[in-house]
């Protein structure tokens, strides 16, 4: 008990660091949850595509270049391989389509006309392939079908109008959510900061020379005091991580306390489908 009521006093000596800690905490949290904004919107970036079309650019071919067109942006760079080498190389465009002679007149037949294609590799003209490729599976499909342009061309423009409208719903409150990710982030530097802090000063105190004679000189073991001492470091850490939580609590409200009876009811429910569902299944066996 020697050993931690000398820790207690340290630590009565060193409280102002940790208000200190946890003052600055609620400045910058509250202040950074009230600034913040929470914005989830999605805004797609259309990609950077070079069209290098060898066909006439009527029916067919004409449609696939307007489709490209209303959903990409057009790069118009001078159609020399190495030009087009160095704008995939500086990224000044994403993806380049090459149209083959004959384009028309091949998907008319009822062949599968090949495009070429070079890209950068990224995220964008992962998008470019992905309206290519969508634009192709919906002629292709029709091309055996129909042999009228005008309406093949109809029905592709129809197909690729339908879109499906996705709706992302939520039962909880990302606001609150939010706000308790931001005190967080402060929170744990604000608890390390202040542990780290204030377990090294104590620490040091103790290493002080004419406290560690008499510590070598007392009847204690020396295993027995530094067992005590890592004892209350620890106790120390965790009612500092206690009161942060707490003050949690009052700053984000009751979404914390719902939150937590959320995760502990989801978490008793599965314990007991586990295990009551396999105790029957394991009962059916042994029948």
């Amino acid at each position: 008990m020697t050993v931690f009521k000398t820790f207690l006093k340290i630590l009565n000596k060193n409280k102002f660091v940790v208000l200190l800690y946890t003052i600055i905490l609620l400045v910058f949290g509250v202040f950074n949850m009230t600034t913040s904004e929470n914005n989830t919107n999605f805004i797609a970036a259309k990609p950077d595509i070079l069209i290098i079309n060898k066909d006439e650019e009527i029916g067919l071919t004409k449609n696939l270049v307007d489709y490209i067109k209303d959903n990409s942006n057009i790069i118009d760079i001078k159609l020399e391989e190495e030009a087009i080498n160095d704008a995939l190389f500086y990224r000044d465009v994403n993806y380049i389509i090459y149209i083959p002679e004959n384009y028309r007149q091949t998907v008319l037949n009822g062949e599968e006309p090949e495009i070429q294609i070079k890209s950068t590799g990224d995220y964008q003209s992962s998008y470019a392939e992905m309206l290519l490729s969508r634009y192709i599976k919906i002629q292709n499909i029709y091309s055996n079908q129909i042999s009228s342009e005008a309406e093949l061309i109809e029905k592709i423009n129809n197909s690729l109008e339908n879109e499906t409208q996705i709706e992302v719903t939520s039962k909880l409150d990302t606001n609150s959510l939010s706000k308790a990710s931001f005190y967080y982030n402060f929170a744990s530097y604000s608890i390390l900061a202040g542990a780290i802090y204030v377990i090294c000063l104590i620490l040091s105190s103790f290493n002080e020379k004419s406290i560690r004679k008499r510590t070598i000189i007392s009847s204690m073991n020396y295993k027995k005091h530094n067992r005590i001492l890592l004892f209350s470091n620890g106790l120390f850490a965790t009612l500092l991580w206690l009161f942060y939580v707490l003050i949690s609590f009052i700053i984000v409200g009751e979404k914390m306390l719902s939150t937590a009876r959320f995760d502990i009811h989801s978490k008793f429910i599965y314990i007991y489908n586990v295990c009551f569902n396999n105790s029957i299944f394991n009962s059916n066996n042994s029948k």
